[in-house]
């Protein structure tokens, strides 16, 4: 049977792409009240569609960003260096509890019935869903731009666009 943890609310989540564009890895940094935090691993689609996941809840929610003046703003935590559990993501799922206005994320490094797979869970507020959505959009926009035609990743010495039949290397 799957080993699953509750996190509970979360003080800290970030995203961050780690390496050069092209071979960047992605993870969601998260650490909780006790001071748990976790390094979460996933693909560059698992990550943007997570960033639309929240902007679609947000928008259903009617939720509206406001940003707090600075002497409201509560500090800000640093990101941690080091983390207590060090995952590889099989599944991200995500919820919302609409009545105490947080969105949950269900995360696993294997599939359910396997007896060795780690499962989180583990939640967070509207405004820190607003700020971790931005956050992605950034990150993914930091990666090879896209070819105007075809819209696939071009690397820094252009590639060969299939809508120009691989005739002219575009750059």
């Amino acid at each position: 049977m799957a080993r699953t943890q509750d996190l509970g609310p979360l003080i800290h989540i970030s995203a961050e792409a780690i390496g050069r564009p092209g071979q960047r890895r992605f993870r969601l940094r998260v650490v909780n009240g006790s001071g748990f935090a976790a390094s979460l691993w996933l693909e560059k689609e698992q990550l943007n569609a997570l960033g639309d996941a929240i902007e679609t809840v947000l928008d259903d929610e009617g939720y509206d960003y406001v940003p707090l003046p600075p002497d409201d703003a509560p500090p800000r935590l640093g990101a941690p260096q080091s983390f207590d559990l060090d995952l590889q993501l099989f599944q991200l799922s995500m919820g919302v509890n609409s009545e105490d206005r947080r969105i949950v994320l269900i995360a696993a490094d294997g599939p359910p019935d396997a007896d060795d797979t780690i499962g989180l869970t583990m939640e967070f507020d509207y405004r820190s869903g607003y700020e971790l959505r931005q956050q992605i959009a950034e990150v993914i926009a930091a990666g090879r731009p896209l070819c105007p035609l075809c819209t696939a990743p071009m690397d820094p010495g252009g590639h060969m666009c299939v809508r120009r039949n691989g005739h002219h290397r575009e750059l």
